[in-house]
């Protein structure tokens, strides 16, 4: 539910959309759990698109940082589906400042992390608020890396954006483009299955 691009190796003629599509297919893991049956472990075709821009903009003194919660939760952005037909495909890029971000899914959960004890982003240490940390340059504005995907009632994902000393205030823009993708369900062919998109649960993306 989570993917990190990175910056391609070539150019490719005629080029390849970015975001699904209409016909385009996706298949859910059966590592989605059974609070969400109607995704867990199904496999879809997309019906119709709708790309939505939308801004968020937050202004945070140096050595601060607040969280910005992407679900539809009391005080959260709305960037989460309310239809069990739909597929939120969203890409997320930085525009440039003195600052970083971490995600986390659920609350208190990081996303990046090693395993030896306490290897976790903190932003209180001089060291490890470096940690899994994204930077503007890892998914510039204009050049969009990070997608997420989220369907209705998924956990909260939250993102922690902190701006780093040297700066008395830095204004944090991040950018988003929803894709609205409306779902239909089908029994695939081995052939539209070895197509699909797989979307992992976020408890894939760490062990």
């Amino acid at each position: 539910m989570l993917e990190l691009k990175p910056m391609p190796l070539a150019t490719v003629s005629p080029p390849v959309p970015k975001l699904l599509q209409e016909g385009y297919y996706v298949r859910f893991t059966e590592q989605w759990p059974s609070t969400l049956p109607a995704v867990k472990g199904k496999f879809f075709q997309i019906e119709k698109t709708n790309q939505v821009p939308y801004d968020i903009t937050r202004i945070i003194p140096g050595g601060n940082y607040c969280d910005v919660d992407m679900s539809n939760s009391a005080g959260g952005e709305n960037i989460y589906p309310e239809n069990t037909k739909t597929l939120y495909q969203t890409i997320l890029g930085f525009k440039p400042g003195n600052y970083l971000v971490y995600l986390y899914i659920p609350a208190g959960e990081f996303v990046n992390r090693l395993e030896q004890a306490g290897m976790v982003p903190n932003v209180a240490s001089a060291t490890l608020r470096y940690l899994g940390a994204l930077k503007p340059v890892d998914s510039p504005y204009d050049d969009k890396r990070i997608f997420m995907y989220s369907v209705k009632d998924l956990e909260p994902l939250i993102l922690r954006l902190f701006v780093d000393n040297g700066v008395a205030f830095e204004k944090i823009v991040l950018g988003l483009v929803v894709n609205k993708c409306y779902l239909k369900q089908i029994t695939p062919t081995a052939e539209q299955l070895a197509r699909a998109l797989k979307i992992d649960y976020y408890t894939e993306l760490r062990w």
